[in-house]
């Protein structure tokens, strides 16, 4: 925690870096897998990093995807593969 943060906000900040680094990770191995970066071929190697049928999880599974939406949005990819037919 830093000085002058709560713990509550030592605790989102926390959940927010953990979320962009699985999330990076994710798109790198999506990329390196020669799938085409989408938000949904990215989600599929999230598992490798976290289990997302766990409850306990379920905060950290949707700030990931989010993260992933970011990532992939700034590059004006931002897609699902549905939305493309793919």
């Amino acid at each position: 925690m830093l000085p002058g943060m709560t713990e509550e906000e030592g605790k989102r900040l926390f959940e927010r870096i953990g979320a962009t680094a699985i999330a990076n990770q994710a798109i790198l191995k999506c990329t390196v897998a020669g799938f085409p970066l989408t938000v949904d071929n990215v989600i599929l190697f999230v598992g490798d990093f976290v289990d997302p049928a766990r409850g306990t999880c379920e905060n950290l599974v949707e700030m990931i995807g989010l993260a992933i939406e970011e990532v992939i949005d700034c590059r004006g990819l931002a897609a699902h593969s549905t939305d493309k037919g793919i």
